[in-house]
């Protein structure tokens, strides 16, 4: 693993696709309802193709055969520590 590498999981992917996914229906009906032209507008129109193009590569991760299936996955839970 590189230095700047990180190990995630086909189901943490799914998970942050999921709540892209989320995040961008808000986004669109949120620009549904900005005047169009506006300072919003041209914001969230930016946001919304951002967001477009991470779902757009995560799919393009998840459909990749050298990524992990769920069944190559190790199914440990570790649970987080107890906060001080």
């Amino acid at each position: 693993m590189q230095p700047n590498e990180i190990s995630v999981t086909r189901f943490e992917v799914e998970d942050i696709a999921r709540y892209l996914r989320a995040t961008l229906n808000q986004a669109n009906r949120i620009r549904s309802n900005a005047p169009a032209g506006s300072y919003l507008d041209s914001v969230l129109s930016r946001t919304i193709e951002g967001l477009e193009l991470e779902l757009a590569q995560l799919r393009f991760l998840l459909a990749d055969p050298e990524f992990p299936s769920a069944a190559k996955e190790d199914q440990r839970i570790t649970r987080m520590r107890r906060a001080n």
